[in-house]
This record gives C-alpha cells, sequence and structure tokens, in this order.
C-alpha cells in the first residue's frame, strides 16, 4: 500500500508539473506578443508625436498669416474710411 500510495502521489506531482510547465510555455508566448505589440505602439506615438509637432509648426504659420491679414485689412479699412469721410459734398 505505501508503494500504491507513494506512485499515485508521484503521478499527481507529474501532472501538476506538466500544467505548469505548459501554462509557463504559454505565457512565455503571450509576452513575446506583448512586448511585441510594445514595440510598435511605441514606433506609432513617436510617429504621431513627430506629426503633432509639424502640425503644431503650421497652425503657427498660419497664425501669423492669419495677423498679417488682420494688419492688412485693418490699413485697408482705415484707407476706404478717410476716403468716405473727406469726399467732397457734391
Amino acid at each position: 500500500m505505501p508503494n500504491e500510495n507513494g506512485s499515485n502521489r508521484l503521478d499527481r506531482i507529474e501532472r501538476i508539473l506538466e500544467l505548469l510547465v505548459d501554462d509557463h510555455v504559454q505565457f512565455r508566448e503571450e509576452h513575446k506578443l506583448l512586448l511585441t505589440a510594445q514595440v510598435v505602439l511605441t514606433d506609432r506615438l513617436d510617429k504621431l508625436a513627430e506629426a503633432g509637432k509639424a502640425t503644431d509648426e503650421r497652425l503657427d504659420k498660419l497664425a501669423e498669416a492669419g495677423k498679417a491679414t488682420d494688419e492688412r485689412l485693418n490699413a485697408l479699412i482705415t484707407i476706404v474710411d478717410g476716403l468716405i469721410r473727406n469726399r467732397p459734398q457734391g
């Protein structure tokens, strides 16, 4: 009986060890996938950040162009206003 009990115990331990090994193999595969996804995500975030910088630069240039346009419009409005107010009465 002790021999049978001992072998049953060893069988249970072997089954548990096989389950642990299988789980660990699966974990390693999933970990590789996770690391790959992390590298891809980091690369895409870097590209997105770079695109954002370029967009910010374009927006800054557009804002400056808008300011220059406002200044020219104000000058034109002042000239036209002066012409209308100072025209001879007919």
